[in-house]
């Protein structure tokens, strides 16, 4: 049986400019446990010592997922990278698909290679963003007749062919992956409480949708953040996500 609760479940993404507004944020939110750390914090520098101030911060509690859709680079590059996340005990990283299938194998196989005795960090894949939708797949590719839940289950299995852990998997789409593909990590953005604007998440679930449609995972950034108390909105979230529960 399942014993993750609300608390577990919800990655707060720390989609600020600098380390200490990150900080600061994780200061207040002294009832999360697991931060995203995406490319505006990558960009400015030293993303391991931002790491490990932020488990420190912690003291080693919940876990860090650090989202910047690797790819194609030599197979050193990416293990050097990943031998530090896994020394930080990071508990997901993304990557994206390189240009050719060859290439998308060799860089997961790079990363298993390098990582921790205890697996991670985790590796996840994006069949399909949340910001596309049906429109956005038939220009895209008009000739393909699946709708975007197929889409999405499809490319989901090749990625797990591949060798990849989970998916980050945003809508509707949840539910099918799920029952498909149980055994898989199952993380989805695209979170809007009722009444926050979708923003530009095409698909979108409020926090208790995604957990009845089977998702281990939530990634919430903006209905936190932006809010006028943010300790209090995700409260509210990891209330919802054990009601649902």
């Amino acid at each position: 049986m399942d014993a993750r609760v609300g608390k577990d479940r919800l990655i707060v993404a720390l989609d600020v400019p600098t380390h200490e507004e990150a900080l600061e944020v994780v200061g207040t939110l002294d009832n999360v446990s697991f931060f995203k750390i995406g490319l505006q914090l990558f960009l400015r520098g030293d993303l391991l010592s931002f790491i490990e101030r932020l488990r420190d911060t912690r003291a080693g509690e919940g876990g860090v997922f650090v989202d910047l859709k690797l790819s194609g680079d030599i197979g050193h590059t990416i293990g050097r990278f990943v031998e530090g996340c896994a020394a930080l005990d990071v508990k997901f990283i993304t990557l994206s698909e390189a240009v050719s299938k060859s290439k998308t194998i060799a860089t997961i196989q790079a990363v298993r290679d390098a990582r921790g005795q205890e697996g991670h960090p985790h590796i996840l894949m994006v069949p399909l963003f949340s910001s596309l939708d049906a429109e956005d797949r038939e220009a895209h590719d008009p000739g393909d007749a699946r709708d975007v839940n197929s889409f999405i289950l499809d490319r989901g299995r090749a990625m797990l062919r591949y060798g990849c852990d989970g998916l980050i998997v945003s809508g509707e789409a949840i539910k099918a992956c799920k029952e498909e593909l149980p055994l898989c990590d199952l993380v989805s953005p695209g979170i809007r409480p009722a009444g926050f604007p979708p923003q530009d998440h095409k698909r979108h679930t409020t926090p208790a949708e995604a957990i009845r449609y089977g998702a281990d995972y939530l990634v919430v950034g903006r209905p936190i953040l932006d809010a006028a108390d943010p300790r209090q909105a995700a409260q509210d979230i990891i209330d919802e996500v054990d009601r649902a529960l």
